[in-house]
């Protein structure tokens, strides 16, 4: 005598759904991550700026907006900052220094009193960490400032560096 019937011990021949109902829920929730950091990305507001020279306040892009501040930042592959200047570069030890600098002018009124009307280009090496780019255009958005990542198309720099 036996306690299970023979008739549930026996195959029916069907379909175990329960591997496919878990694809789905590792799909579902793979779809869910790639959507919520797709939405964080778009939040950090940052503009790329295509580059074809160096931007200057005579540059057609700038034409017609003299009361303009535009500020060049670069960062090597290394992770050093640099202020670009008309006159030098000034080396700079950390995205805080960049930030307190721009702190100092604004108050001395040497930018705009619109922080928009400060235009910050950030040029970054290629072969440059994440780390102190992010460190650096998260502390100059933090002060208030807008920042612009500037990038050359990778034919552009091919044509200016064989050439």
């Amino acid at each position: 005598m036996s306690f299970v019937p023979i008739d549930e011990l026996k195959d029916r021949g069907g379909i175990t759904l329960a591997p496919m109902i878990d694809f789905l829920f590792i799909m579902l929730a793979v779809f869910a991550s790639l959507a919520v950091t797709r939405v964080a990305m778009k939040d950090t507001e940052i503009e790329l700026v295509k580059s074809k020279s160096e931007l200057t306040a005579n540059s057609p892009q700038m034409h017609g907006r003299s009361d303009y501040k535009i500020i060049n930042l670069t960062i090597s592959k290394e992770g050093k900052y640099k202020w670009v200047t008309e006159i030098r570069d000034h080396e700079m030890e950390s995205s805080e220094q960049i930030a307190e600098e721009l702190v100092r002018q604004y108050q001395r009124g040497l930018l705009p009193e619109d922080k928009l009307k400060t235009q910050i280009f950030l040029k970054i090496d290629s072969e440059a960490r994440w780390e102190p780019i992010l460190k650096v255009i998260l502390a100059i958005q933090e002060i208030g400032f807008e920042i612009r990542p500037v990038y050359e198309p990778k034919s552009e720099f091919i044509t200016q560096n064989s050439g």
